[in-house]
């Protein structure tokens, strides 16, 4: 490790000076930093089993761990990358892989200083990216079983996270396309850990609650649903109390114009997406918090889980052709807009093709696998909730890094012609 570390000396010192500078500024306290501090039911299992373990919660200690964690995995990256890319990568070319995977740590959002779970998902995910790489440049199935493992991790931090294990069946879907062969191990063992991450979180749960079920989520999804529910869907709940609280939370979004019929149908997703973050609180914190409370019934938190996701789903069902237009201008507009999504597809069709006519090369895995995380992240985020930029780190900085070893090749074929 050490001839590693000497070998790219001016990455180490960039990651040194990086982790001095950022220690100097301490830890960040969000709004939602004391759920993980005090292991609120609403929060995943391993984040403050990691704080915990970081000596009591001893923030300073805990800022040290997420930078370190996350410095090592955007070097890890970059030295795994410059031992399978066609030619050694030049300085300047490490320096700019390394800030584009780094930005999260050095930009405005700081996330190794905040107490939230990203600076521990994001160096896992980085890894988890890595050796899904190696799975599928070499085809071990040790790196197979390094990344379901991570996975495994991810998804016990943020269940969200869930979507990562449909990367190694886009992986299984090209062999079958390119070989005509399945390995059944490698079929089974992704829905096997997901399964088994299911049931750590209920299991957790239960011990937290004496209730086995999921993370609660209701006042997280709940935000959609209410800004396109319409008044006839009251008559569609099954409960009173579902009633009454569709009626009494419908009444006050129509009262501050928060509703999807009161903006201009040809372009009523702007306004919300302009807004999307102050809207999203308002229909979640004031508009639910509210409504809940005008029914007088004291609900705990597994009564409240069982009525929001009740009224959710139901409101759902009844104006699916809405949620399926606005979920469409809202992906589109979280990945930053038509071009790009335009520029993704291609990328992502490219590699696909390229890879089924057998080239199969490190930078085509790595564009396919990095294309298909920004699908399934951006559309498995923005079906409840706005795409902060905290969500979208995780895909962003190695969809960077891909174009900008496209460029790389570019140079290095142009200077050999």
């Amino acid at each position: 490790m050490s001839q590693t570390f000497r070998q790219y000396k001016f990455l180490s010192l960039s990651c040194f000076l990086a982790f001095i500078t950022l220690m100097s500024f301490g830890a960040y306290l969000q709004p939602d930093s004391g759920g993980y501090i005090d292991a609120s039911p609403h929060r995943g299992l391993l984040y403050p089993l990691f704080l915990r373990a970081c000596f009591n919660s001893n923030l300073n200690v805990v800022v040290a761990f997420q930078l370190l964690s996350g410095l090592f995995s955007c070097f890890y990256v970059i030295t795994c990358i410059d031992k399978f890319i066609e030619q050694r990568l030049g300085v300047f070319t490490q320096l700019g892989l390394f800030m584009a995977l780094s930005m999260p740590y050095l930009g405005h959002t700081l996330i190794g200083n905040t107490i939230l779970t990203e600076p521990l998902c994001y160096p896992i995910f980085l890894l988890f990216f890595c050796n899904l790489l190696l799975w599928r440049e070499f085809g071990n199935f040790k790196h197979f079983l390094i990344s379901v493992s991570l996975g495994f991790a991810l998804m016990l931090t943020r269940k969200q996270f869930g979507y990562v294990f449909a990367t190694f069946y886009i992986g299984i879907f090209l062999d079958l396309l390119r070989i005509k062969k399945i390995n059944w191990r490698e079929v089974l063992v992704p829905f096997m850990v997901f399964a088994l991450a299911l049931g750590f979180e209920k299991s957790y749960m239960y011990f937290k609650t004496g209730h086995f079920i999921s993370t609660p989520s209701g006042s997280f999804i709940i935000a959609t649903p209410l800004y396109i529910a319409k008044a006839n869907d009251v008559d569609l709940l099954k409960t009173n109390e579902q009633k009454q609280f569709l009626r009494n939370a419908i009444k006050e979004r129509n009262r501050q114009k928060l509703a999807m019929y009161q903006e201009d149908f040809g372009n009523f997703s702007w306004p919300y997406h302009k807004k999307f973050e102050v809207i999203n609180d308002v229909l979640r914190y004031e508009i639910t918090s509210k409504a809940l409370m005008d029914l007088n019934l004291n609900l705990d938190l597994i009564e409240s889980e069982k009525l929001l996701s009740e009224v959710t789903w139901t409101v759902l069902k009844n104006n699916f052709s809405d949620f399926l237009k606005f979920y469409y201008h809202n992906i589109i507009n979280n990945m930053g807009g038509y071009y790009y999504f335009f520029l993704i597809c291609c990328a992502f069709l490219v590699c696909l093709w390229q890879l089924v006519l057998g080239q199969n090369s490190f930078l085509m895995n790595f564009g396919l696998m990095i294309t298909s995380l920004q699908f399934l992240n951006f559309g498995a985020v923005a079906i409840f909730l706005p795409v902060l930029r905290r969500f979208a780190i995780y895909s962003e900085g190695l969809m960077i890094c891909f174009w900008l070893l496209c460029l790389h090749q570019v140079i290095v074929r142009k200077k050999y012609d």
